[in-house]
């Protein structure tokens, strides 16, 4: 006879055999038991976890000679029958081979027949969501309300993509991805079974590589035991899967902790000549971080965790929570982002760097705390200003000089020296003075709010007196003293004029009059000769350009005669 394969070999025969999904199997038992078994149901979950089993084993449950029952005999001619897939009365259908509306009329047709030597007439449709939507559409009626010695078993790795009609008439079981412990105790068994003697650490590795899936994990053992002798090693399996020796796993995060960048880049060249991939290596080294943010989060102890437990304790206090967080961030960006493949050596040369030269990360909560600390210490240093220097702090130029001496000022600092400001109730009166306060109120907004600062800096400074701050548009900027108008924006630029000043103010927007617009830093005059300007302003007073300039709310571009 040909050889069959492992996962042939050892299919689940019986409830009691099903790996890793013990809701399902009971709840199907204890219906059996009841007579509560639905005439639909859907089995959904990724691949190699158990549906089709099931749905066979669920088959001889109802069918066998010594049923319905939850341990079917497998040893009657149906049991048999079943196990095999040829039985008559139970029909396995295929669903991507079989998904047309002439398919379904068929199957339409033919449950009104009672079954030839069975209970019952049952259809497992796998992959069932290939089916058409006019074939679903067909089924409806049909699944709704079948006759009752027919059962509908149906299966799917996609059960987002059947129709909700469909799945309201069955009863939904989803399967789930079988723990890697479940695995390695399953393929124990198996090699103990076949006579061969595995490693603990290759045992780890397949289960880990098969994602959930039995039957991946069975193939691979498979395809190992062909390769190996008497015993599978961890190297055996490194090997066939193309895995990464753990040895240079282990020396490159030695060089993490280490810093050594030299040893980092040699290990990375020779995972490369040994014809691995970046990204595999890539992958491996985000396995082992999680692995260590895991452990670091929640404690060896915890039982859900499945990791080496020689690796995290290696490892395992040497970085920090934040510190890997930084570092997978870090590795799965850059996977997502090389495509090419040189691309791909040099970020995984440069990712490996960076890791070894990063610094352990505080916690996010310890810097807050550090900066909330400093924060309180330059209020009570200013506080403590305030109260010694209450009346001459910007008024004096003497008491600026000696601030300037004791702690420089930064071109970027908003607040002025007392010398902007000769006199706090009147600071209009000298020009030099003026600029100083409109281009400091000015900065101020700048880096507040950069857009209110575009539009405030068309205006011309015209004075500030009495607590009152008149800024002076031209007559085709009048958008521009609207939007300044709203109240957060004109709250904003008192408070920013206010922290210049060192005094409540109140902004007060004008139009000019003849609509010119004037050098609105200085308050000098825009340049021109006095005969242009005089013929400018001759204009300018005309009505008819008047009410042009506001009708179109333009501006005068050049005036010539």
């Amino acid at each position: 006879m040909s050889y069959v394969v492992l996962a042939r070999r050892y299919r689940p025969q019986s409830f009691s055999d099903i790996v890793g999904q013990a809701p399902i199997v009971k709840t199907l038992g204890n219906a059996i038991r009841s007579d509560r078994v639905a005439h639909a149901y859907l089995f959904a979950g990724p691949r190699g976890v158990g549906k089709t089993s099931m749905a066979r084993i669920l088959s001889k449950a109802l069918n066998c000679v010594k049923g319905p029952t939850d341990t079917p005999c497998n040893v009657c001619d149906i049991c048999q029958s079943i196990s095999e897939g040829s039985d008559i009365d139970v029909l396995e259908i295929d669903g991507a081979s079989n998904r047309g509306i002439d398919e379904i009329r068929n199957i339409r047709q033919n449950v009104g027949f009672s079954p030839s030597r069975a209970r019952y007439r049952i259809y497992i449709i796998d992959e069932v969501h290939m089916l058409t939507r006019e074939a679903f559409n067909a089924l409806l009626k049909t699944l709704e309300e079948p006759p009752s010695h027919v059962k509908f078993i149906f299966a799917t790795t996609a059960a987002n993509r059947l129709p909700e009609t469909v799945q309201s008439r069955c009863q939904r079981f989803d399967f789930k991805n079988i723990s890697v412990r479940d695995i390695e105790n399953h393929l124990l068994e198996i090699c103990k079974t076949e006579g061969k003697e595995i490693e603990p650490a290759a045992l780890h590795t397949i289960a880990r590589y098969a994602k959930g899936g039995l039957r991946d994990s069975q193939s691979v053992l498979d395809q190992l035991l062909s390769f190996c002798k008497d015993k599978v090693t961890s190297s055996d399996v490194n090997y066939v899967l193309g895995y990464i020796d753990e040895d240079k796993i282990y020396g490159m995060f030695e060089c993490f902790v280490k810093k050594d960048s030299s040893g980092a880049l040699k290990i990375v060249d020779d995972i490369l000549n040994e014809g691995k991939t970046p990204m595999e290596f890539i992958d491996q080294l985000l396995l082992r971080l999680r692995d260590l943010l895991v452990f670091s989060s929640c404690g060896q102890d915890s039982a859900w965790v499945e990791f080496d437990g020689s690796f995290v304790q290696r490892f395992g206090k040497s970085f920090s929570a934040d510190t890997l967080m930084y570092m997978i961030q870090m590795l799965s960006g850059m996977r997502m982002r090389s495509t090419d493949s040189l691309l791909q050596r040099v970020s995984a040369e440069m990712a490996v760097i960076k890791l070894c030269q990063i610094e352990s990360l505080g916690s996010l909560t310890d810097l807050v705390e550090r900066i909330a600390l400093l924060e309180d210490k330059l209020e009570q240093v200013a506080s403590g200003a305030d109260k010694r220097n209450n009346d001459s702090l910007f008024s004096t130029e003497s008491f600026a000089q000696q601030t300037v001496m004791e702690k420089p000022m930064e071109e970027s600092d908003v607040i002025p020296i007392a010398k902007a400001v000769k006199e706090e109730t009147n600071i209009s009166g000298n020009v030099s003075d003026k600029k100083d306060v409109w281009e400091n109120i000015l900065k101020n907004i700048q880096h507040k709010k950069k857009s209110t600062w575009a539009l405030f800096k068309e205006g011309r400074f015209v004075s500030c007196e009495a607590g009152v701050l008149v800024v002076e548009f031209p007559g085709n900027f009048l958008f521009h003293k609207e939007k300044l108008d709203q109240p957060e924006e004109k709250k904003l630029i008192e408070n920013c004029a206010k922290e210049v000043v060192q005094r409540d103010i109140e902004l007060k927007l004008v139009i000019s009059e003849n609509g010119r617009r004037e050098d609105n830093r200085t308050g000098k005059p825009s340049g021109r000769e006095n005969g242009a300007q005089q013929k400018e302003d001759s204009v300018f007073s005309e009505p008819a350009v008047k009410k042009t300039l506001e009708l179109f709310d333009g501006r005068v571009i050049k005036v010539s005669r």
